[in-house]
Parts: structure tokens; C-alpha cells; sequence
């Protein structure tokens, strides 16, 4: 057994031990209602800088750091009364962990010994826990959670400072740059659009992420007019954006609830705008839909719907109908475009401008299309087998199917697999469609031109496309949309409009197309013009393919 001089070290191995130690001890003594350090030690000391509040060298005790002190005060006062205590508290940089433990002597206590210990670190890592927990990792902003619980400390507080409305921002077809450059870009766009949102809107308006491709911006009052603030959200989104030398054209659905139409809980008012963005996104997106009763009613006839398009294949409910495109000065039949048809088994007929954007929103476009492709291709096929003359056949491509990579090998495929001659395949692309992603579109085009497929451009006027990106796109014909065509005679500049367009496809060597013609006069116009074909209920409705065939055997 060791001898007991070796078992407790003396004062000087103490004050060591004490020096050495990582943490903070000191001792406080109290005289005349203020506060003395009698002893200070460990190396804590010296990270917190009170070296000078140490006891000087004659052994005086010195007055506490007042700024040390004021932040344990009320604490030491309930020391001295005896009782333990712990707490937490901060110092300068520091993060604090105390502990006053009382001295006690003849019923009074003499002294208080002091443990600080440094949790910085714990601290922070407990802080970026809350942030992961309440954040977006992407983009910084607050998250969904986060979102929930500051509207119910607003909403359902009886505060003064409600919020106005909840705002819901949608990204229109992320999906497609995500498909084209990668998950990588995608992020990129969503921390892109996160900046802008937040560098524009009001500090009194905090921005979240819902998730995914969902924005939520909690509108105060001081905002006089939502619908001009919502029209600013949206030409935010649709500013440039270039990632990788690649340029795009955001567009963004906006829907909107307000906090005055009583909801039972929070998140009803955040579904309520997800309803309006849905609504916006049906009626084909890049727009600002306002929430209302009626709303919910067809929202659950649209999510019946996206059930319905599914079944529709199993049931080969979906068919083909064919709108002639006419020769303006011979009246002949010299193409047709394929229009799809949908004959609900318990509904009836479906309108395409109903189904579609459904379509697109649940991601069934690209299945539509090349069915539509493909039946449109094995029905040329039957009409050439049946001795009709053959003429080129025209097939709708949506902007989310053009971006898709597969695309293209997809059309080569079916032409090939169906025996189509491609050089009576016709492509018609939306202008909007190919200035999303302009230089790979044109790329693709030259690639479907190479093959002897034709393309044009459908719904021209209706886009934004440039004067310069207009004269690069490989195409073959331009489509004047039928909404100037049926204002031809009721607004005025109408005509003038048409003149133009006719005279600037001819100047980039296109034919030109009138849609919507349904009046001789309008025929006799657009004749006049020189425009080169027309289509339109004036010639006639879209046919079913028994029908075209009669007239193209005709023309035989």
C-alpha cells in the first residue's frame, strides 16, 4: 500500500492540476453586498480572456470582470442563499455550461465555488440540428415545418399581425431540365429562382421552400395589391437563366389563398393555394389563379380524371380524328393533322384542351404522344395500301416530349417499326415549346429535317419567340393561330397582323397556314394575301379516318 503522502497530492500538485484542468473554476466571496474572485483557474481562463481578474501578487482579492459578473448576478445572489445551481449562458463567442455550488459554514455561506464548462461546439452542433430540422439543405430557406409553425403562431393567436394571404410559386416543367442537363441543373434552377425570390420580396414577406419545385411566400399587409405583386413573382421566374452555356425560360404557376376565408386548420390554407396552382396548371400554366369554393369541386373531378387517362389505354378509348389542311387556290386536300380524341366508356367525348394539360401534369404526355405518332404512322400506311393519294400527315409535339432525350431515337423507331415514308411526316411544334431550350431544339429539328421530316410551327403569334431565332429554326411551314384568324373582322390591326405574318414567312421562304378559317370572306382574304393553306371548319370539321380516306381516293 502506498504511504498517504502519496495518495493526495499537496497544495502546489493541486493548483497544478487545477491549471491544467480544460474547464474554469474559480471561487466567489461576497463583502459588503458585491461580489470578489478569490480564485481563478484552468486553461477556460485563458480562451475567455479574464487573466485580469485574477488575485493580485500581494494576495488582495480583486473585483470580477463586471461584464463576467453581470451575466451570473442573479445567480450568484441565489447561491448565497444556498442553494446549487446550473445554467447556461454565453460569453462573448462562447457557449457556457455553470455550476455554483455553495460553501457553507455555522448555518451562513462563506463562499461560492464556481464550474464553467465550454459547450461552443455542442451549441453549435445543436443550432445546425434546428436549422437542418427547419430548413431546406438547398436552397436556405425556411422549410414546410417551419412554415406550419409560424403561421400557426400568426394565425391562430388572435395576433393583430395576420398574414394577408398565403402564395403558392410552381415551377412550370422543371422536369424538363432535369430529364436534359441532370439532377444538377434542376437544383441549380431551384437555387437560382430561391435568390431571386428572396432578394425581391418584402422582408415582411418571408419566402419558404414546400418542397420540390414549390415556393411559399406568406404576404403581409403591406402589400396594397396582390395580383400586380403576383405578376412581379412571375416575371422574376421568368428571367434568363444559364447554367452550363445552356440559357432557359422559366415560367411559374402562381395560386393564392386568403387567410380571411376561415380555415379549420393551417395547412388547409397552404392546400387551398396548392389547388389554385393545380387549377392554373390545367388551364396550361405560367399564370395566377386565385383560390376559391368551386375550385375544390373541380380539383377532385381533375384528380378523377388523371385516374381515368390511365385506364384509357387499357380500354382503347383513345382514337384519331384528321383536319385537312387545304390547298388556298385549288381547294384540294393536300395534308392532314392528326387530332386525338378521347371517348370517355361513362363521360363521353373528353376535350384535348382539358385532358392534355392533366396529362402533362402527371406525366402520361410522352405515352399520348407516341401513341398519336404511331397511329397517325400506321394510318398513313393504310391509306397508301388502300390506293389513296398520299399526303403528309401532321402530328402535335408537345414542349415537355420535344426536351425529352429519347425523342428523337423515339420518332426513328416508330417510322421505322410502322414502314412510314418520313417524308410525309410532318412535326408541329408550339413557339413557346422551342424557346425553352432553343439551341438543342434546333439541333434536334436539323436532325428530323436530315431524315425528309417536315415541321412547322403551330400557334404561331401567341409566343415570344425573336425575329433571329426564327430564321434559324429548320422548319417547313408556319401556322397563324386561329385566334388572330377569327378576329380578322372584328378587331381592328387584326388584318394588318395577318399581312405581316403571311409576308414574313414568305421572306424566310415558309408556307404559310392559316387555322380557324370558317367564312368565305376570311378565305377570300387570306387568298388575296397569298397565304398557301388553310384549315377550318369553312372546308371542314376534323373526319374520321374512313372519311379522309373517301376524299383522298377522290383526288386519286
Amino acid at each position: 500500500m502506498p504511504h498517504e503522502s502519496n495518495v493526495f497530492p499537496g497544495t502546489d500538485d493541486l493548483l497544478r492540476i487545477l491549471q491544467h484542468n480544460m474547464n474554469l473554476m474559480f471561487v466567489i466571496r461576497k463583502q459588503k453586498g458585491k461580489f470578489y474572485c478569490t480564485f481563478l483557474s484552468g486553461k477556460l481562463k485563458e480562451q475567455l480572456k479574464l487573466l485580469d481578474i485574477m488575485t493580485d501578487s500581494g494576495g488582495n482579492i480583486k473585483k470580477l470582470d463586471s461584464t463576467f459578473l453581470s451575466l451570473q448576478k442573479n445567480k450568484l445572489i441565489e447561491a448565497f442563499t444556498g442553494t446549487e445551481i446550473t445554467f447556461k449562458h454565453q460569453f462573448h463567442q462562447h457557449y457556457l455550461f455553470t455550476m455554483l455550488s455553495p460553501i457553507i459554514k455555522d448555518e451562513e455561506v462563506i463562499e461560492v465555488i464556481g464550474t464553467t464548462i465550454d459547450i461552443t461546439s455542442f451549441k453549435k452542433s445543436e443550432q445546425q440540428i434546428e436549422l437542418m430540422a427547419t430548413h431546406d439543405i438547398l436552397t436556405k430557406l425556411p422549410n414546410r415545418q417551419k412554415l406550419l409553425d409560424d403561421l400557426d403562431k400568426t394565425i391562430h393567436n388572435n395576433r393583430k399581425d395576420k398574414p394577408k394571404a398565403i402564395m403558392v410559386c410552381d415551377l412550370d416543367r422543371l422536369k424538363n431540365v432535369n430529364d436534359t442537363l441532370g439532377q444538377f441543373a434542376g437544383d441549380k434552377v431551384i437555387t437560382l429562382i430561391a435568390d431571386r425570390l428572396k432578394e425581391s420580396t418584402l422582408e415582411t414577406c418571408p419566402v419558404y421552400r414546400l418542397g420540390g419545385d414549390e415556393f411559399v411566400i406568406v404576404i403581409d399587409e403591406h402589400v396594397p395589391d396582390l395580383k400586380v405583386f403576383a405578376e412581379q413573382i412571375l416575371q422574376i421566374v421568368r428571367q434568363p437563366i444559364n447554367i452550363s452555356d445552356h440559357d432557359f425560360y422559366m415560367t411559374g404557376t402562381i395560386g393564392i389563398s386568403y387567410i380571411n376565408q376561415r380555415a379549420c386548420k393551417t395547412e388547409d390554407y397552404i392546400n387551398r393555394a396548392s389547388i389554385a396552382v393545380h387549377y392554373g396548371k390545367v388551364q396550361g400554366g405560367n399564370r395566377i389563379s386565385e383560390y376559391t369554393n368551386k375550385m375544390s369541386e373541380q380539383y377532385n373531378e381533375l384528380i378523377l380524371l388523371e385516374s381515368d387517362i390511365r385506364k384509357a389505354f387499357k380500354f382503347n378509348e383513345f382514337t384519331l380524328s384528321y383536319q385537312p389542311k387545304v390547298d388556298v387556290h385549288t381547294n384540294e386536300i393536300v395534308g392532314v393533322e392528326a387530332l386525338i380524341r378521347w371517348e370517355h366508356g361513362k363521360k363521353g367525348r373528353i376535350p384535348p384542351s382539358l385532358f392534355i394539360p392533366v396529362a402533362e401534369e402527371i406525366g402520361m404526355i410522352d405515352q399520348i404522344g407516341e401513341w398519336v405518332l404511331r397511329e397517325a404512322c400506321n394510318q398513313f400506311v393504310r391509306w397508301q395500301e388502300s390506293g389513296a393519294t398520299p399526303v403528309i400527315v401532321a402530328v402535335n409535339i408537345s414542349a415537355i416530349e420535344l426536351q425529352q432525350p429519347d425523342f428523337l431515337p423515339r420518332v426513328k423507331q416508330i417510322i421505322k417499326e410502322t414502314g412510314m415514308d418520313p417524308h410525309y411526316l410532318e412535326i408541329e411544334i408550339t413557339e413557346n415549346s422551342v424557346m425553352q431550350n432553343t439551341e438543342e431544339c434546333i439541333e434536334m429539328m436539323n436532325e428530323l429535317r436530315a431524315m425528309g421530316v417536315s415541321l412547322s410551327i403551330d400557334d404561331f403569334g401567341t409566343g415570344y419567340s425573336s425575329m433571329g431565332y426564327l430564321q434559324k429554326f429548320p422548319i417547313n411551314y408556319l401556322k397563324i393561330d386561329q385566334s388572330f384568324i377569327k378576329e380578322l373582322f372584328e378587331e381592328s390591326g387584326s388584318a394588318e397582323i395577318i399581312k405581316a405574318m403571311i409576308q414574313l414567312g414568305h421572306t424566310f421562304g415558309l408556307k404559310v397556314v392559316a387555322e380557324g378559317v370558317e367564312a368565305e370572306k376570311i378565305l377570300s382574304f387570306i387568298r388575296n394575301e397569298k397565304c398557301d393553306y388553310y384549315q377550318g371548319y369553312f372546308y371542314s370539321k376534323p373526319l374520321e379516318a374512313d372519311l379522309i380516306e373517301e376524299k383522298l381516293l377522290a383526288f386519286s
